[in-house]
């Protein structure tokens, strides 16, 4: 097996004149090497796919590409779990060690999707030995040492981003634009659904505390697509939590109200591991009308958009778009200083700020205010 792109709902390849050979692509010095740190199976279902699906360096002679991203091997804390992850996925390294892996020559970006209690010190590791870094959120458990990740980085001249994939959802991007233009007029507030089932395969972790809860798996995101479809940060949280159906040591159905610094308006999110049937959604109400974002938040079908008026909703026309591609597809861009990736580390601070704000706001059913990094990494990506 080869790192060529399996098949997929991916744009073709331009098509060449009838008798002239089909494009190739092979390796240069322009090819990105992928390290994985972590047999995940967010990586099995999409990462991979999204890095050997990227479209090849053009030659300028038409008929050949230089290979944009290659994955050169993969470590895991299990070496028995990359090794199958590893003949799963034609990944042609398995390290032991994650030193080993950092200090092969053929890895210049590396991917994180291990378990949260491991992100931050593997994010170190990987930017000590100068390579790139994509992280799954959470950048880290805590807040200190994930702005420690995001100055490293900085210090560095290394790229890091977090994976907020949805930001590249194609109704959460036109819905960023039609806000910036007021569409719906002043804003008044709005609401986030980001509730699906657990389902049992993924009953592990993620109801265990140290890196679990549906405030690190879910809050996360959606504090993060408010972020940026309303260019603002959170102020303050004040957050309540069901009665836990799964187990007993984390949060697995929680309710926010959310108040926005600048926009002086109040949002509510539910997070919840709990509610099955109903799509993720993400809806911002105007004096002028109404956005609503279905799908935006899951992978359970492309995402839509609507725009209500006067009890009536009309769909926005949106371009379809793999977001977990175009994650790639930005970072790489950054890395080759040709761009800026879709989240930076300076989101994972923020986004991690409001999780554990929303955790206190648990703790002691008060209002949390946000606490304000010391040194605020150096971003305006929302902006």
């Amino acid at each position: 097996m080869s790192d060529r792109p399996r098949a997929g709902p991916f744009p073709p390849r331009p098509t060449l004149p009838p008798g002239e050979s089909p494009l190739r692509e092979v390796e240069g010095a322009a090819t990105l090497g992928w390290g994985l740190v972590g047999a995940s199976a967010i990586a099995a279902a999409h990462t991979v796919r999204a890095i050997r699906s990227q479209p090849p360096i053009p030659t300028g002679d038409g008929r050949t590409g230089i290979t944009s991203a290659r994955i050169v091997g993969i470590f895991s804390h299990s070496e028995a779990r990359a090794q199958r992850f590893a003949d799963a996925h034609a990944v042609p390294h398995v390290f032991v060690n994650l030193a080993d892996l950092l200090s092969h020559p053929g890895v210049h970006c590396v991917y994180i999707s291990n378990h949260p209690r491991h992100h931050a010190q593997s994010a170190l590791a990987a930017l000590a030995a100068g390579k790139h870094v994509l992280c799954e959120p959470p950048l880290a458990l805590d807040l200190a040492e994930a702005e420690r990740v995001a100055h490293t980085a900085l210090s560095r001249g290394l790229v890091l981003a977090v994976n907020f994939v949805r930001r590249a959802e194609p109704a959460i991007r036109t819905l960023r634009e039609l806000l910036a233009e007021r569409a719906i007029g002043d804003l008044l507030g709005g609401r986030v659904s980001h509730t699906m089932l657990l389902h049992t395969p993924m009953q592990t972790w993620r109801l265990r505390s140290g890196g679990g809860g549906a405030l690190l798996d879910r809050l996360a995101y959606s504090v993060d697509l408010l972020r940026f479809v309303l260019r603002d940060e959170i102020a303050a949280i004040q957050s309540i939590s069901a009665p836990q159906l799964l187990g007993d040591a984390v949060e697995e159905d929680v309710v926010s109200h959310v108040m926005l610094r600048r926009n002086d308006i109040i949002f509510q999110l539910h997070d919840s591991f709990l509610v099955p049937h109903t799509p993720t959604s993400l809806e911002v109400y105007g004096s002028a009308g109404a956005l609503v974002a279905r799908h935006c938040l899951d992978d359970e079908g492309p995402s839509e958009l609507l725009l209500l008026r006067h009890g009536k909703g009309a769909p926005i026309p949106l371009a379809p778009a793999d977001p977990y591609r175009e994650s790639i597809r930005r970072f790489l861009d950054a890395v080759r200083t040709q761009g800026v990736p879709l989240a930076t580390g300076a989101d994972g601070v923020q986004s991690l700020a409001a999780v554990l704000a929303a955790q206190e706001s648990l703790r002691r059913g008060v209002k949390v205010a946000l606490a304000r990094p010391e040194r605020p990494p150096v971003d305006r990506s929302i902006f």
